[in-house]
């Protein structure tokens, strides 16, 4: 059957953030001319039906400071009114990204939204309706708003965020419904049913923005808390305080999600009742050490590498090398710390995290494989910045769409879990580099997108993941 739909799926713009003259800023997204084009692009094509789907953190509002008084920046902006006003903030400073937004849905074609975790505002009701304005939905525009944790289905494909499976971003759409509802109607909240922010929010709020203001690279590290840990602790022992916050934060968000799990069971379609790190992995060790294996541990750093781990780097490994970072003397330079930066680094992430074939989350594409059932062949995700196109059952893919935002990716000599420390100029040079704010050698924009081509019972003919440049839409 011919193409009757073309559909372009990206993820995580992350369009927010104030800029400084001199360097990034709070932005994580730096390249909005190249975005705007890529939408102008999609725009011009003949095809006769094309639908581009915004999958989640397409605004970034926890990079937007409330004002210039302390707390400075909100895990959540509320009341509504303050959340109208930051998301205006943002589409003045991104004018050339909406506008081309506008653009497509003049030309008739299909536009579609989904929140993720760094735009939950975007679901509260006076929030959509400015949404609805900045991106010119008139009343024949053809645009659709999917909110409070819907999935998106376009034929045997489903889209999603990916932050429901995430411990750490997991937002509880049950309190944020019902304030909607509450605000919708004009009525009193009273405080029992204000919407509580995820922890990740919470942990960027309260932790992450104060050391980005130092380490503008801090949100750029992926995954963001896990890698940025053990560098903030070489670079800064004396900022272990925050550290702890944190680790409260990672532990507060496994409790949450759990608890919702039992509460509304379809929420969730993890199999089985017990987040919690194995205890066959765990030997004696102090009261620190439990709670770092039980709050930043996950299972599949003890998988070999076949599998999909780091092989030889056990979860004891990395809560040794992490601990030691946490205990070790304040008045140490960094450079006697590198033996256990060079650890935890390894431990948190692996040189297969950029590997599109891979994905190293095994909560994502277990997830996937659940979704992916009865009419549903191909599963979207979003949230972890890294593209993926991953194979599932009778031909379908799990993918990531990836992000259009900068990321920070370590040199594969420090990943390589098969080479020992010894002299690592690689990783000296990289201590060197943060420290001072220069990590310009290791910024990466990959913009990807999910293309898909469906024929007229809504079946995907085409489905791959694509990079995007300039070159190829000329």
């Amino acid at each position: 059957m011919p193409t009757v739909r073309t559909i372009f799926i990206i993820s995580d713009l992350h369009l927010g953030g104030e800029p400084e003259p001199a360097n990034r800023g709070f932005r994580i997204c730096t390249h909005e001319a190249e975005l705007a084009g890529f939408i102008d692009s999609i725009t011009g094509l003949p095809d006769a039906a094309i639908e581009l789907v915004l999958n989640g953190d397409v605004v970034d509002f926890l990079a937007e400071r409330t004002g210039d008084t302390a707390p400075y920046w909100a895990a959540f902006h509320y009341p509504e009114q303050a959340a109208v006003d930051c998301l205006d903030r943002i589409v003045n400073r991104s004018a050339d990204v909406f506008n081309a937004l506008k653009g497509f849905l003049g030309k008739g074609h299909r536009l579609v939204i989904l929140p993720g975790n760094h735009d939950i505002e975007l679901n509260l009701p006076a929030v959509r309706r400015r949404l609805r304005e900045h991106v010119g939905a008139a009343r024949a525009a053809d645009y659709e708003f999917i909110g409070h944790g819907e999935a998106y289905r376009v034929g045997d494909v489903l889209v999603e965020h990916g932050n429901r499976v995430d411990d750490m971003n997991f937002v509880d759409y049950h309190v944020l419904r019902h304030l909607c509802g509450l605000v919708s109607r004009g009525l009193a909240v009273r405080e029992e049913f204000l919407f509580e922010p995820p922890a990740g929010s919470k942990l960027v709020a309260e932790v992450i923005n104060d050391i980005k203001k130092k380490y503008s690279f801090i949100d750029l590290l992926k995954p963001e808390a896990e890698a940025a840990f053990p560098v903030i602790l070489a670079l800064e022992p004396g900022r272990r305080h925050g550290l702890f916050k944190i680790a409260s934060a990672l532990a507060e968000g496994k409790a949450r999600r759990k608890q919702q799990l039992r509460r509304y069971d379809s929420n969730i379609s993890a199999r089985g009742d017990d987040f919690s790190t194995s205890e066959a992995v765990r030997p004696e060790h102090n009261e620190l050490e439990e709670i770092l294996l039980r709050t930043v541990g996950r299972a599949d750093f003890a998988k070999p590498a076949a599998e999909g781990g780091v092989g030889e780097i056990t979860l004891l490994d990395k809560g040794r090398s992490f601990a030691s970072l946490l205990l070790g003397d304040r008045d140490e330079t960094w450079e006697h710390r590198l033996h256990d930066l060079f650890d935890a680094l390894r431990a948190f992430q692996s040189t297969n995290s950029f590997d599109r074939s891979i994905e190293t989350e095994a909560v994502y594409l277990d997830e996937a494989r659940n979704l992916a059932y009865g009419p549903v062949r191909h599963v979207a995700f979003g949230h972890t910045h890294l593209a993926k196109q991953v194979p599932l059952r009778d031909g379908g893919f799990y993918f990531n769409s990836g992000t259009w935002a900068d990321i920070l990716e370590l040199p594969r000599e420090i990943l390589d879990p098969t080479r020992k420390f010894g002299p690592l100029a690689e990783l000296e040079q990289l201590v060197r580099d943060l420290a001072a704010n220069d990590f310009s050698r290791y910024v990466l924009f990959r913009p990807t997108y999910v293309y898909i081509e469906q024929d007229l019972a809504g079946h995907s003919i085409t489905h791959e993941l694509r990079d995007y440049s300039k070159e190829q839409w000329k």
